[in-house]
C-alpha cells in the first residue's frame, strides 16, 4: 500500500494554518536523511519552522554520527515515520531541547493511546524496547544565524516485521495497540506538542524538568555510560539535573553526564 502525503492531510494542514512555530510540512517518499533534506531546504532559502517528514532514509544519522538505512516496510506500508523540524536555537538552555522532544514524542505517543517512558538522553521506550530515536543538531546559515534540526524517528507499525542487530530489541507503536496507526494523527500531536514544549523550555524550564524526571526510565537504574573517547562510567543514576544532565552516582560520588551512550543494567 502506498503511503499518503501527509503533507495534504486536512488535520495537518489545520495545524499549520493555527501555528506559530511551524511553516510548512514537506512529506517525502524517500530522502538521504530528513536532517539533510531540511538543512538543505533552509540554505535554499526556506523559512525556519518548516518540516521535513520522510517513509524510508538510505542513510539516517544517530548521535555520534552513526548511521543507517531506515525503511521498514509493515503490512499497511511504511513503518516509519521520520520527522526533521527546524527551529531557531533558544536563547538559554539548549541542553533541555533533547529532553523537550522526548516529552513531545512521548506525547504524541500517548496521544495513540500507548503509554510511553523515556531513556535519557534521545530514546522513547514502549515496555523497555526503543520505539523511537531522537537527534538534536545545531547548524549555521548561509547569512550567519543558527538552526536547530529536531530529528525524531518514530517506530510506527512494525507488525510482522523482522528485525536483527540493533533493532532486534525495538518495538513499534502498532505492536502495543494491536492495530493500525493513524500517522497524521500522531504527526499532528507530535508537532502541536514539540511547539508547546520548546516555549515551555524558554519560559518555564523547571517545569519542563519537572515533567521528564517522572517520565525518565534511566533514573533509579544501574546504568554504563560509554562516553566520548571510550570512556565508562559506571554506577546508579539518580536524577537529572538542572542543565538536563544525567546525574551518575558510582564509587568517586556523583558525577553528571553531558553526553554519552547508556546502558541500563538494572533496576535498583
Amino acid at each position: 500500500m502506498d503511503a499518503i502525503d501527509l503533507s495534504r492531510d486536512p488535520r495537518v494542514r489545520a495545524h499549520l494554518r493555527g501555528s506559530t512555530m511551524w511553516q510548512d510540512v514537506v512529506h517525502l517518499p524517500e530522502v538521504t536523511s530528513t536532517q539533510d533534506q531540511a538543512l538543505s531546504r533552509l540554505r535554499g532559502g526556506a523559512d525556519v519552522g518548516v518540516v521535513v517528514v520522510a517513509d524510508a532514509q538510505t542513510a539516517g544519522r544517530g548521535r555520534a554520527g552513526r548511521g543507517w538505512r531506515d525503511a521498514v516496510v509493515g503490512p499497511l506500508g511504511p513503518g516509519n515515520l521520520a520527522v526533521t523540524a527546524t527551529a531557531a536555537p533558544p536563547a538559554d538552555h539548549a541542553g533541555l531541547v533533547p529532553l523537550a522532544t522526548g516529552l513531545a514524542v512521548a506525547d504524541a505517543y500517548r496521544s495513540a493511546g500507548v503509554q510511553p517512558r523515556l531513556k535519557w538522553p534521545n530514546d522513547v521506550l514502549l515496555a523497555d524496547r526503543k520505539a523511537a530515536g531522537i537527534l538534536v543538531e545545531r547548524h549555521a546559515l548561509i547569512d550567519g544565524r543558527g538552526v536547530l534540526l529536531i530529528g525524531c524517528g518514530l517506530d510506527l507499525d512494525w507488525r510482522g516485521v523482522e528485525r536483527s542487530g540493533d533493532a532486534a530489541g525495538w518495538t513499534s507503536v502498532a505492536e502495543h495497540l494491536g492495530g493500525e496507526v493513524d500517522r497524521a494523527q500522531v504527526l499532528v500531536a507530535l508537532l502541536a506538542s514539540l511547539g508547546s514544549r520548546l516555549v515551555q523550555l524558554g519560559t518555564d524550564p523547571v517545569g519542563l524538568l519537572a515533567a521528564y524526571r517522572p517520565m525518565c526510565a534511566t533514573v533509579g537504574q544501574e546504568v554504563r555510560v560509554e562516553g566520548p573517547g571510550g570512556s565508562v562510567v559506571r554506577g546508579r543514576a539518580t536524577g537529572i539535573d538542572a542543565s538536563g544532565r544525567l546525574v551518575v552516582e558510582g564509587d568517586g560520588g556523583e558525577r553528571p553526564i553531558d553526553v554519552g551512550d547508556v546502558i541500563h543494567v538494572r533496576s535498583v
